[in-house]
C-alpha cells in the first residue's frame, strides 16, 4: 500500500481541532478517498459507529464501535470501512470523533515541568499506536463529546486532562511491536504544498495557471483535484483564505483598510470593501467598529494561527 505524507494544520488552521465526522463510510474530509497515511500531528481517534479494519503502521486489526486509539507523529494509519459501508443505498452509517494534535502544542513547558512527564513519556510512546481500553475509554469519550463542542480554555484544559489519563491508564496497550518492517516511500501531499504556496504568496495575485504549476498539473487537472480534497473551487477557496486574513489583520488594527486590502492580495480597494461586505455582511470599517464595541470577538473564541 503507498503512503502518502501529508499535514493537517496547513488544511484547519489550528493546532488543535475535534472533528465530529457522521458519514456512510470513514473518510477524512482532507483527503479524495481512504488513503494510508502519516502526518506530523498526533491523531486520537475514538469510533462511535461503524466496523472494519485498521491498519497501523504494519498491524492490521479488526475495529468495531468503542475502538479508541491515540497514534504518535509520522505514524502510518487508515481506518477502512467493511465492503458494505460503501454499498450504493447502504443504511449502515459511520461515526467518529477524530483529534488531531500539532506537536507545536507541546513546547517547552511539556521539556520542564515534572506534572508533565507522564504525558510526555506517552507521546513518546505514541509512535507504537495505543490501545485504550475499558473505563478509561468511556470516560474519554464522555469528555470527547463534550469536548467537541466547547471552546477557549476548557477546550485546551479537557484536551490536557485526556493526556493525562492516557498516560496514567493501566488499561492501554501498544499495537505495533518495537520492530517494524521497512515501509514503501511516501508520496508527498501535493495539496499541502499549494496551500503552502497560497498562504506565502497571500498578498500577490495568484493565477489559476500559476498554481496549476506549484501543483504540477494542468488547469483542469488542478481544479478537478483541488475540489474533490477541499469540496471548494480554488477561488473559492482562496477568497476565504484571504477574509478570514483580512478579519485577523483587522481585530489585531495592523493598518488601515487599504493596508489590509494590499496585504490580502487586492489592488483595489474598492473591490476588497464588496468583497469583504459580501462575505461578512459588514464593510471593513463597520467590522472594526463592531470589534471595538465588542461585539465581534467573543471570550474564548479561537482565531486561526498564520
Amino acid at each position: 500500500m503507498r503512503l502518502l505524507q501529508t499535514e493537517i494544520t496547513p488544511l484547519i488552521n489550528d493546532l488543535f481541532y475535534i472533528d465530529v465526522r457522521k458519514q456512510p463510510f470513514l473518510s477524512s474530509p482532507f483527503h479524495a478517498q481512504p488513503s494510508f497515511h502519516a502526518h506530523p500531528e498526533l491523531e486520537l481517534v475514538f469510533i462511535v459507529e461503524g466496523c472494519g479494519k485498521r491498519i497501523i503502521n504494519n498491524k492490521v486489526e479488526p475495529f468495531e464501535a468503542g475502538d479508541m486509539v491515540f497514534v504518535g507523529s509520522y505514524v502510518p494509519h487508515i481506518w477502512l470501512s467493511a465492503p458494505a459501508f460503501y454499498e450504493a443505498h447502504s443504511p449502515l452509517e459511520s461515526k467518529a470523533i477524530v483529534t488531531y494534535l500539532n506537536p507545536k502544542l507541546f513546547g517547552d513547558a511539556f521539556k520542564y515541568i515534572r506534572e508533565y512527564d507522564s504525558i510526555r513519556e506517552m507521546i513518546n510512546q505514541a509512535s507504537r499506536g495505543i490501545r485504550i481500553l475499558g473505563e478509561t475509554r468511556k470516560v474519554i469519550a464522555e469528555q470527547l463529546i463534550r469536548l467537541s463542542t466547547q471552546t477557549g480554555f476548557e477546550k485546551v484544559e479537557g484536551l490536557l486532562r485526556i493526556l493525562h489519563l492516557i498516560s496514567v491508564s493501566s488499561e492501554t496497550s501498544y499495537i505495533v511491536d518495537n520492530h517494524v518492517d521497512q515501509l514503501e516511500t511516501a508520496d508527498s501531499d501535493r495539496l499541502i504544498t499549494v496551500i503552502k504556496y497560497i498562504k506565502e504568496h497571500l498578498h500577490q495575485h495568484i493565477s489559476l495557471k500559476e498554481i496549476a504549476a506549484v501543483a504540477c498539473m494542468k488547469k483542469q487537472s488542478f481544479c478537478r483535484y483541488f475540489k474533490s480534497r477541499t469540496k471548494k473551487s480554488f477561488s473559492h477557496y482562496l477568497e476565504e483564505l484571504r477574509m478570514e486574513y483580512a478579519k485577523k489583520l483587522l481585530l489585531e488594527d495592523r493598518g488601515g483598510i487599504t493596508d489590509v486590502a494590499h496585504a490580502c492580495g487586492y489592488i483595489s480597494t474598492s473591490h476588497f470593501c464588496k468583497v469583504f461586505k459580501d462575505y461578512n455582511g459588514k464593510t471593513p470599517y463597520q467590522y472594526k467598529i463592531s470589534i471595538n464595541k465588542g461585539l465581534v470577538l467573543k471570550p474564548g473564541t479561537l482565531y486561526p494561527s498564520w
